[in-house]
């Protein structure tokens, strides 16, 4: 299905979203970020009555012949009585929702989201999940099956009741799916991977049923996809080979695989050397993220004059060297006009613009993740997934790697 790409300046973040519709008889549509790091579908519900919510499309289950209200483990709510809630917290921001069940469709394209403002460097990593069962609330009465069709399943997501202002208030999209391995979910059940191959909701050989492509657009020429039940070669350089690493920590939920070694500028840094070293690779982080020990040293490293219009070129390049499968990126897949030079500040590198510029600058966001993550963990983001065509295999789990096959070279950063 088809992705579309939202932001202010391209420097900043920009997010990845697409349709999907909601319930019956009549869909119900809303835009989501289809998000490796989190683990759940997650839309406003419009018993969210706050700003942030109603700057987005909203949930109606009154709206909805097939919706059913549940508790945690799928049982029907008894009317009257209080709900389960599920409060997920991400890299930024906070959502608190109640549980339902309902179809879901992939690919509605009658509507298209409009403009947006963007957060600089926001991660929508899923950090943490908290329930709280039996919590007293009060919801209006509602006046209470359709077969699902290709592309459709039913599946148990949340609702928002609430949502914190950052960064939801300046998205432009309505909600999350979350494209995360199982046991990042409350359940198998909330899970889009999991539930969609059980029901068979896209195409696909037993093998490659939880399989996922993948593919981010670099111009206007071309269009950014994310493929279910398999992957598409066309996305790939001709005569080249997916090359496959196997995801680790798999109770964790993330899709985390193992580094090997950095090198910046050549130089093969000593950051990995104890073997601790893992990359999440996450759809939802637009830049390359790095603690904020190894980001200081890259930031040296990377600085460069400029050697082509707008940060453009291959050199100097940073290398990030997985088990079966090295990332290359130059600086036109990273590089920006530095306007700032602040090495203390998080994120780094702020985007300047004119063209007096000569020196160019990495766009890093610093971030150190929290435990049970290792403290050497990258996050792989957009200008990684750009660069290469991305596979998610649930059921091995492994990740696979490919150049992607782009209409045009991606241009350096400034003249974008």
């Amino acid at each position: 299905m088809p992705l579309h790409r939202d932001g202010g300046f391209v420097h900043h973040k920009s997010a990845y979203y697409g349709q999907i519709s909601i319930g019956t008889p009549t869909p119900q549509t809303f835009s989501v970020v289809f998000d490796t790091g989190s683990g759940h579908l997650v839309v406003p519900s419009v018993m969210c009555k706050t700003k942030t919510c109603q700057k987005h499309r909203r949930y109606r289950r009154r709206a909805s012949q097939t919706a059913t209200d549940i508790e945690v483990d799928g049982v029907p709510v008894i009317p009257g009585n209080s709900r389960d809630q599920l409060t997920v917290s991400f890299g930024t921001g906070e959502i608190t929702g109640v549980f339902v069940h309902d179809i879901v469709c992939l690919g509605d394209q009658k509507e298209k989201p409009g403009p947006a403002v963007a957060t600089s460097g926001t991660s929508m990593l899923q950090a943490s999940v908290k329930k709280t069962i039996s919590v007293d609330f009060v919801e209006l009465n509602e006046d209470e099956d359709n077969n699902t069709k290709h592309g459709c399943l039913y599946m148990r997501f949340n609702t928002a009741i609430e949502m914190t202002d950052d960064p939801f208030e300046n998205f432009g999209f309505d909600g999350i799916l979350g494209l995360g391995l199982r046991s990042l979910s409350q359940a198998p059940p909330f899970n889009l991977v999991e539930s969609g191959a059980k029901e068979g909701a896209w195409y696909g050989d037993d093998h490659r049923l939880k399989m996922f492509g993948v593919f981010l657009a670099v111009s206007n020429r071309e269009h950014s996809e994310i493929t279910f039940g398999g992957y598409k070669q066309d996305h790939i350089v001709a005569g080249e080979q997916v090359s496959w690493c196997k995801a680790y920590d798999e109770h964790q939920g993330h899709w985390q695989i193992a580094v090997k070694s950095i090198t910046a500028d050549g130089v093969r840094l000593p950051f990995c050397e104890d073997g601790t070293c893992r990359a999440v690779v996450d759809t939802g982080t637009s830049l390359l993220a790095v603690p904020s020990s190894l980001g200081r040293d890259l930031i040296s490293r990377l600085r460069h004059k400029e050697k082509a219009p707008g940060c453009g070129g291959d050199l100097p390049t940073l290398e990030i060297e997985l088990e079966n499968f090295t990332v290359v990126l130059g600086p036109t897949d990273i590089a920006r006009p530095e306007s700032v030079p602040n090495l203390q500040d998080e994120p780094v590198a702020v985007p300047k613009q004119t063209n007096s510029t000569s020196t160019c600058m990495p766009m890093l966001m610093f971030l150190n993740l929290p435990d049970p993550f290792s403290a050497k963990t990258l996050i792989l983001g957009e200008p990684v997934l750009q660069k290469y065509y991305t596979i998610f295999d649930a059921l091995a789990p492994r990740i696979g790697f490919a150049t992607a096959h782009h209409v045009e070279p991606k241009r350096s950063g400034s003249e974008r």
